[in-house]
């Protein structure tokens, strides 16, 4: 017997690509594993070398890349299985704050209210990310139809990373 084990798990089959947090996804994944066959049959081993998490663009983004030998009794040896499992984050961060929930409405004297009511901000959630950063627009005084009556309309932003 000098003929190597040949895969019958097609080449790129095991690839996948998850979402950061789909940890039973990636669970899954990992426990996949590629099928061989031999020319004499019999016994065939698999050594399985797991790939290290490579960082891609972002903290949760990336790549394990697993591959698999597979040995017939007479040690001959496969080619190399290679299976990519690909961690992205394409989900946005989503606002925890209920809409509106900040507005409020004021005296044109409480000068203390204004200043508490603009260092207010959102609070958001990542499916991925505990680190979350914030961009405020502060919103300039628009006058309203009697003196000192108007809006300030403040927006933000929230970034994963």
């Amino acid at each position: 017997d000098t003929q190597v084990p040949v895969w019958s798990t097609e080449a790129s089959s095991l690839n996948i690509t998850l979402q950061c947090s789909d940890a039973s996804g990636l669970a899954a994944a990992q426990s996949q594993a590629p099928v061989a066959t031999d020319n004499c049959g019999g016994v065939i081993t698999y050594t399985k070398a797991s790939g290290e998490f490579t960082r891609g663009d972002c903290d949760n983004s990336g790549t394990y890349t697993n591959t698999w030998v597979a040995k017939d009794v007479c040690n001959n040896t496969s080619s190399v299985f290679t299976q990519v499992i690909t961690i992205e984050d394409t989900q946005v961060p989503v606002w925890s704050t209920e809409a509106s929930s900040l507005n409020i409405t004021l005296q044109c004297s409480d000068s203390e209210g204004l200043a508490t009511a603009q260092s207010q901000a959102p609070v958001a959630t990542d499916n991925c990310d505990s680190t979350i950063t914030y961009t405020k627009t502060s919103g300039s005084f628009i006058a309203g139809a009697c003196a000192n009556s108007g809006t300030y309309t403040n927006t933000w932003t929230a970034t994963d990373g």
